[in-house]
């Protein structure tokens, strides 16, 4: 009787160990995501304000919509902004395409089987968005986009 209580502690102690465990691998789990997710919304923030003050303070040749043509990694100090939410090896910023020159979001906007940049930088309106990973279903990818760059697509 003895030797079935001792076993009974055991497993009673090592279920409660394991579910200790397994909590905590998913706190973890949900403070990573959450900080490549602010990462990212300051990564976009930074980019937009670079455009900004380089379309204000004319430093930079602009297009014919008043906007720079394209992002130049050397207006950072510290580097690329980088979209924690991409493969570090995915491109950093496409630039819209004719099509998408009257959008506020690209067309695409997520990372499609791994492709994809980065950020999506529209010279016609002089937005950056930060493309995000697809989830599980259309509302959950749409929430996280509208999360990252502070409003939705289209």
């Amino acid at each position: 009787m003895r030797l079935l209580h001792t076993i009974v502690d055991v497993l009673v102690v090592g279920a409660a160990a394991g579910g200790l465990a397994i909590g905590l691998s998913l706190y973890r789990a949900d403070l990573a995501e959450q900080t490549a997710i602010e990462s990212t919304r300051a990564a976009v923030s930074t980019m937009n304000a670079q455009i900004g003050m380089r379309t204000l303070l004319s430093e930079t040749p602009l297009n014919e919509h008043g906007f720079p043509a394209s992002i130049d990694p050397n207006w950072f100090e510290t580097g690329e902004p980088r979209n924690a939410l991409a493969r570090a090896e995915a491109p950093w910023v496409e630039i819209a395409s004719e099509a998408e020159a009257g959008r506020t979001h690209p067309i695409v906007p997520t990372f499609r089987s791994g492709r994809g940049a980065m950020f999506w930088y529209n010279p016609a309106a002089g937005v950056v968005r930060a493309r995000v990973p697809e989830q599980t279903t259309d509302a959950s990818t749409r929430s996280l986009y509208t999360l990252v760059n502070g409003s939705g697509w289209e």
